[in-house]
């Protein structure tokens, strides 16, 4: 029984260690963000929308997906709070509202950030 705690303690030792060394941060928020949105840009066929207003913004999108990604950035209030082993990220903004937690070098949103 002794042998199992102290292996138990070992492996969640090693756990935190490389739950801090592998933190996200913003910048990675940044590129996730960035390759949801190319990826519904790419994948969304334009005039799928009935309204004109939309089908105007993805075609403008599809040119120059760059501007896209930083209008899109830059409509979104997001606060980080960076923990040890941990970042939480509220975002807001675009008519919507999401937390995402980061651990082990990813995101993991609630609801979706761009879409």
């Amino acid at each position: 029984m002794m042998r199992f705690l102290k292996y138990g303690l070992i492996l969640l030792v090693l756990i935190g260690i490389a739950a801090a060394i592998t933190r996200p941060g913003p910048a990675e928020f940044d590129a996730m963000l960035e390759r949801a949105i190319r990826d519904r840009v790419a994948n969304t066929d334009i005039g799928a929308d009935a309204d004109l207003g939309p089908t105007i913004a993805l075609a403008a999108c599809k040119l120059r997906p760059s501007d896209c990604v930083a209008l899109v950035r830059g409509s979104m209030d997001v606060a980080f709070d960076e923990g040890i082993f941990v970042t939480r990220a509220r975002v807001k903004g675009l008519n919507r509202e999401t937390r995402c937690l980061g651990v082990f070098g990813r995101f993991f949103c609630e609801r979706p950030v761009a879409g």
